[in-house]
């Protein structure tokens, strides 16, 4: 099974990512049973990873099919975290294959397809922490995620035109079929094949990310096989346009045929998904969502640590910096940035151990530090609180510097925009 991966911080470390295989042959099965991987029909929070997608992957359709929307086609598809496989009507293992999800970051909003599996040998951030898309290159890049982040995300109907159609994987003249369904507006839960024109319906079992049957009609039951579907919403078709048994060809990969029936959506949604980038930096605890918290980093002699005693209003928890003299300092940063029009303010609430000092605060970016601010602190708690809007002209922030202290052991506590 292929792995090829980029990296992404988690936490303070790097984890290596995986994907499913590329031909759709096989996939671990080691299914989470663990974990809550239930996820509703509106707005649920997503975390991202990204990877080089190939044309077909572990649900064994090709994602440049021409039958298939435009937005499939130009690769906006992604490998769903293998707890979450069932797709969003917690069916079995492969019923997410074709499932079209809404997406909107900071930065855009983009219907991309499931295509491929994120399995969880070797790949912890698709475990189940939390639901998990690793997004073709093609998405990472419509998307604007820049190889991580987050986004709120729903399910919607696959927009999509003309009728069901099944690529074969196999068919042989003794019975044995594999397919994929593609071109569903919503994931197909149950299939059978019969016989043309009176043949009885035969179940076809789900083979991972597609369907199969060792024991279905074969030359001699008939001129040939149509198929009915019945998708996650209980919706029944029967298709009307017959595969001929002329056209069985022993491992003939790449058949596709057009079943002659569509489902429909039946619980259409409803409303709009706002993303709200994560705005408190530290309160408690590091802000976020897992895998995707505020980081620090310290720079010259600065040290950080946290700490339980005198924090802000008694909280559980506050930050400790020591030895931030002149040109030292701590970055507090976010793996994807957010533009600047999100927050109106910036707050930082700060006091000594001891005496006092002089800080320099400012909301950043990569690119630099955006209307430093300073402020004389002393050991009593105080709120340093900057208009955004007046100070910064930047298009986008990612980060918070606290730099040039005067050495004296100083307490930062809920550093949050707002």
């Amino acid at each position: 099974m292929a792995r090829r991966r980029f990296l992404i911080l988690v936490g303070a470390g790097l984890v290596a990512m995986g994907c499913g295989d590329d031909d759709g042959s096989s996939a671990n099965s080691n299914w989470n049973g663990n974990v809550n991987t239930t996820v509703g029909p509106d707005c649920n929070d997503v975390r991202f990873t990204y990877y080089t997608a190939s044309a077909r992957a572990w649900c064994g359709f090709n994602r440049d099919l021409s039958i298939l929307p435009q937005f499939v086609r130009n690769g906006l598809t992604f490998a769903m975290a293998e707890p979450w496989a069932g797709g969003s009507y917690q069916g079995e293992p492969g019923e997410g294959c074709g499932e079209c999800w809404e997406v909107s970051n900071s930065w855009a909003t983009e219907i991309i397809m499931m295509h491929d599996l994120c399995p969880i040998e070797g790949n912890p951030v698709c475990a189940g922490e939390m639901l998990h898309f690793d997004l073709s290159a093609e998405s990472n890049e419509a998307l604007q995620t820049d190889g991580g982040g987050a986004a709120v995300v729903r399910r919607v109907p696959c927009p999509v035109t003309g009728n069901i159609h099944v690529q074969i994987g196999d068919w042989n003249q003794w019975g044995y079929l594999k397919l994929a369904f593609v071109n569903h507006r919503v994931p197909v839960r149950y299939a059978a094949v019969r016989a043309t024109p009176d043949g009885s319906w035969i179940p076809l079992e789900r083979d991972l990310g597609r369907w199969s049957i060792l024991e279905g009609p074969e030359p001699g039951d008939g001129d040939g096989v149509v198929f009915r579907v019945e998708s996650a919403q209980g919706q029944v078709v029967e298709g009307t346009n017959v595969l001929s048994f002329t056209t069985v060809e022993p491992g003939g990969d790449g058949l596709l045929h057009d079943i002659g029936a569509q489902v429909d959506d039946l619980q259409p949604p409803s409303g709009v998904c706002l993303y709200e980038p994560p705005g408190l930096v530290y309160g408690d605890d590091w802000g976020g969502t897992p895998g995707n918290r505020w980081m620090p980093n310290p720079w010259g002699d600065t040290e950080l640590s946290e700490v339980d005693q005198g924090c802000h209003n008694d909280s559980a928890s506050c930050l400790r910096i020591d030895n931030m003299g002149l040109g030292h300092g701590v970055h507090f940063y976010i793996w994807q940035a957010f533009p600047t029009s999100s927050f109106d303010t910036l707050t930082v609430w700060a006091r000594t151990l001891e005496g006092t000092s002089n800080i320099n605060v400012a909301p950043a970016n990569e690119d630099g530090r955006c209307g430093e601010h300073d402020q004389t602190v002393d050991d009593q708690w105080t709120a340093i609180t900057l208009d955004i809007a007046a100070i910064c002209s930047a298009p986008e922030l990612s980060s918070v510097t606290v730099s040039h202290g005067d050495g004296v052991p100083l307490l930062l506590d809920d550093i949050q925009y707002e």
